[in-house]
């Protein structure tokens, strides 16, 4: 907390006997779009911005496309920026000793990664990858916390987006304790949560996956993963579409997952995971 409030003290310090002003260069090019303007005005914790911070904001950050497969950013390397998905997917993802893929999370359209970053000062604590084709707003932490420093409401709103990560990442990392097919069960309805599309007979989960990425999310061998996604087709709990999953029983699911059913209208986390689990909670907020 000290040192938040240290990064926010620094970037909106004043001259002496000057207003307070952001830093960095004043009107360095041009607004984006009106596209991703009015995406980040209606779909991101930016909408609570007034326009015209709104618009500081946007003529000082930036936009840029990524295909399948390039890395957006690495490990270690410097956190200064924040990132708004505004379309496409990525995944946030490290290895393990033995140079394992282990995907943390999916970010899509409205995501955000890199907060912890920008708010401490540190380094990224995981890979960041495209999945598909991706675009994505980069504003710098200098340009955005004197707005929120600013912006109470635009503050909480990010914070509200943390908590919402910290239990994610609690949840993830509580699954790992679990047998193989609750911990799909668990991995599914996190899923369909986060990416989740209701549809006539279920929710479609809206991610394109390999099987080796989601089997790499839920800690499970793509045999397994196999095995497992059978078993709950065979008992018409989901039903696959191409390579996107349906989850058409989410009751059922649910009761898979565990007693106390976790359903996409209500979930729960342990607080004992928080502490069982730092580096992948950090690594979930970048």
């Amino acid at each position: 907390m000290l040192q938040v409030q240290e990064n926010l003290n620094r970037f909106c310090r004043t001259e002496v006997g000057g207003p307070k002003r952001l830093a960095g260069p004043v009107g360095r090019g041009r607004l984006p779009s009106d596209r991703v303007r009015i995406f980040l005005k209606n779909q991101t914790f930016l909408g609570s911005l007034s326009d015209a911070a709104l618009d500081t904001l946007l003529r000082r950050g930036h936009t840029k496309k990524y295909s399948a497969g390039n890395v957006v950013c690495r490990r270690q390397e410097p956190g200064h920026t924040l990132m708004l998905i505004v379309s496409g997917l990525i995944k946030i993802t490290n290895s393990n000793a033995d140079g394992k893929e282990i995907v943390l999370n999916f970010l899509g359209s409205g995501d955000t990664y890199g907060e912890m970053a920008v708010f401490d000062g540190h380094t990224r604590t995981a890979d960041v990858i495209a999945v598909e084709d991706a675009e994505v707003f980069t504003v710098h932490g200098r340009d955005l916390l004197p707005l929120l420093s600013a912006n109470p409401q635009t503050l909480l709103e990010i914070v509200q987006v943390l908590c919402e990560k910290l239990r994610a990442a609690s949840a993830t990392i509580e699954d790992n304790s679990l047998d193989m097919r609750r911990r799909l069960a668990r991995g599914l309805l996190r899923l369909a949560l986060q990416h989740g599309q209701t549809i006539k007979d279920g929710i479609r989960v809206n991610l394109t996956l390999s099987q080796s990425e989601l089997a790499a999310y839920l800690g499970l061998s793509r045999e397994n993963l196999n095995r497992q996604l059978g078993q709950l087709k065979e008992a018409n709990v989901i039903r696959k579409e191409g390579a996107q999953i349906v989850v058409t029983d989410e009751l059922a699911l649910s009761e898979i997952a565990e007693e106390c059913p976790v359903t996409i209208s209500k979930r729960r986390c342990g607080a004992h995971a928080a502490r069982r689990g730092p580096n992948l909670q950090a690594s979930i907020l970048g």
